[in-house]
């Protein structure tokens, strides 16, 4: 499948999947459509999936006596490891999942009930997500544990964090990149999501943290300051990063209201985290699927 066409379909799964609960995260998938279509479709190599196409009754999560299921199962055994930090992206990823051959499109109706695996917040045990994560910007910090361990075991392959920009409001990003710059992961490669959204709304409106950019580079990491909804630019920046010797860092600028025009005045009255549609927007969604 095209790369263009996996990210349509990402904006597609998500939409309907917000019709039929009324509401979701649908901005996130909107603003990532094109990153995670690139990374998975054109960037990394993660081998054949291991996770059941058809996910089985949820059991639980991964504990001592009940090994559940494990979310990264379903990226693979290649060398290649794709971690979301966000985890309210949970339903852009199994959309991803679906759109490129390793999830039922069945899952996302079926498993998606309350007490299901599919969660609108994702966890260690939901389809594509590797740590339970979110704000507190925990991922990064596991994921620079990851890359140091492969480091000393010689282990091949990248580790690719994808991290929102709200989630640079937290301390703990900075102390893990200060870490992964001092070990020199080169191993480790971020991309950020740089929509200007938090929770609250948009982020200059609720805690504004400068020019991003500057911040990075004065933490020694190399930078790539990119649209996010530019193909070329995504794809020639990742290979860029794969190449470098030091800490890099995508930061792909993103609009989340992109595919659906009633998400642009949502994002105004900062209410586009997540989305409770009314009838009209309803309309106004089903509409526009059709079409994409």
């Amino acid at each position: 499948m095209q790369t263009k066409d996996i990210a349509k379909d990402i904006r597609k799964h998500t939409a309907q999947w917000a019709i039929r609960s009324n509401g979701g995260y649908l901005a996130q998938a909107c603003g990532s459509a094109e990153i995670l279509s690139t990374l998975l479709n054109e960037i990394l190599d993660l081998g054949k999936s291991t996770g059941p196409f058809m996910p089985d009754e949820f059991i639980g999560v991964p504990k001592p006596g009940n090994p559940g299921t494990r979310g990264e199962t379903w990226l693979g055994d290649g060398p290649d490891l794709l971690v979301i930090s966000p985890a309210h992206y949970a339903t852009a990823m199994y959309s991803a999942l679906v759109a490129t051959g390793r999830l039922s499109e069945e899952a996302l109706i079926k498993c998606s009930k309350d007490g299901q695996l599919l969660e609108m917040i994702g966890a260690e045990h939901s389809p594509g997500m590797v740590v339970s994560s979110g704000s507190l910007a925990t991922a990064l910090s596991v994921c620079v544990g990851r890359a140091i361990a492969r480091k000393k075991l010689n282990k091949p392959g990248f580790i690719w964090v994808f991290l929102s920009d709200g989630e640079l409001q937290e301390g703990a990003t900075w102390e893990a990149l200060q870490l992964a710059k001092a070990m020199n992961l080169s191993n480790l490669k971020i991309i950020i999501d740089n929509n200007g959204m938090q929770v609250d709304g948009q982020m200059n409106n609720v805690m504004p943290i400068g020019v991003i950019e500057d911040k990075l580079k004065a933490f020694g990491c190399e930078v790539y300051d990119i649209d996010g909804h530019n193909f070329e630019e995504i794809k020639l920046a990742c290979k860029s990063a794969l190449g470098d010797e030091k800490l890099s860092v995508i930061l792909a600028r993103t609009k989340p209201w992109t595919g659906f025009s009633f998400l642009h005045d949502r994002w105004i009255n900062n209410k586009l985290h997540f989305i409770r549609l009314t009838e009209e927007e309803k309309t106004i969604l089903i509409k526009e699927l059709s079409l994409l």
